[in-house]
Parts: structure tokens; sequence; C-alpha cells
């Protein structure tokens, strides 16, 4: 079982996904120094600070990562993008002095390719449309599989707000129907449908 270091966020990125993060904790630039010694990898998983006592505030599944580009931001901060690598179950968490965590990690599989049928397509179409109205997230991506089910549902997970226990749940599955489905009752998908009215 591997350990990662663990960056907890209020959102998340999935394989085949990319995000950009300002790093200004302490415990977050030894984060990125360390991975850049290294293999230039860590964990992301999901925080919800206002988590009840019965439920963890991070999430139980989270995502590898690798640093595939940084720079120095206006405001003087260390700017990186991130790409997903895979997806993991989380089995235990430490936590070091400076407050920086470590997780022991099980790999869990990569979901299939699956075409889009013609119920959820709109699914596709408002996330071309989302990228459309948001050019940061689109210049992320120099390719992106608008026919594959998988990957649009993995983006659409990124940028809705979810709870731990509803990522856990989607993100969590041995494909991405489950992730479909709830997408579309969420989104409430149709023709005159605004979709970012909705995130």
């Amino acid at each position: 079982m591997n350990e990662l270091m663990l960056f907890p966020l209020n959102s998340v990125v999935l394989p085949e996904g990319k995000m950009r993060l300002r790093i200004f904790e302490a415990r977050y630039k030894r984060l990125v120094s360390e991975a850049l010694k290294a293999d230039g990898t860590f964990g992301i998983c999901l925080f919800e600070p206002q988590a009840s006592l019965a439920r963890s505030e991070l999430s139980h599944l989270g995502t590898l990562v690798k640093i595939v580009d940084f720079e120095q931001l206006e405001d003087g901060l260390l700017g990186i993008t991130v790409a997903g690598i895979n997806r993991f179950k989380i089995a235990g968490v430490r936590v070091e002095h400076d407050g920086l965590r470590f997780a022991k990690v099980k790999t869990l599989p990569e979901w299939d390719v699956t075409e889009l049928d013609s119920v959820s397509m709109p699914l596709s179409l408002h996330l071309q449309t989302i990228y459309q109205q948001f050019p940061q997230l689109s210049e992320l991506y120099q390719q992106k599989f608008f026919d594959d089910a998988s990957w649009v549902s993995q983006r659409w997970l990124e940028i809705l707000p979810l709870s731990n226990s509803e990522f856990d749940v989607l993100a969590g599955g041995n494909s991405c129907l489950a992730a479909v489905e709830f997408l579309n009752q969420r989104l409430k998908i149709d023709a005159d449908s605004d979709p970012v009215a909705k995130l």
C-alpha cells in the first residue's frame, strides 16, 4: 500500500483532468518541494470543514496527481498545474508536525472509455458550453474527449459542488454509469436549461 502526501481541497481533480493551484501555506510549499524532488506526484482529496462528528472532514477517495507546470504568479505566490493520474481509496491518514497529511492509499482501476448514448449526449453539449463561457477551464486541455462518457462525467464531478459522501459514491464506482445517471438528474438537462446556473 502506497503512502502519499495529501492536499485536501474544496474541489477535486480526477483522472485525465487538470487543475491550477495557488500555493501559500508552508506545509503545501513543503509538499510541492518534496514532490518536485521525487516524481512530482501527490494526492488530492475533498475537504469538508463542516462535516459532522460522525463523518470525516476528508473524503475517502482521492486522486493521484502529477505536477505538470509551475510558475510565479503576479502576487508572488507559487502557481502549479496538476494532472490527474488515477483514483485511490484512503486507508489511513497521519499528520506531521507542520500539519502536512500523509495517506496510505489503495489504487483503484480506471473507468473504461464509454460511448455517450443519446440520452446523455446533452451532458457533453452543456460541458462544451461551459468551456466556451469559461475559457480558463478549456485552455487546460489540449485534447477534449466529448464523446467519452467517462471523461465527460469526471469533468462534471470536478466542477459541481459535491459533499464528501456524494463524491465518494460517484467517483468510487467501477464505471461512470452511476455518475452519468446522477448528472442527468442533478442538472435536469433539457433544451431550455442553463448549465451555468446549476453550478
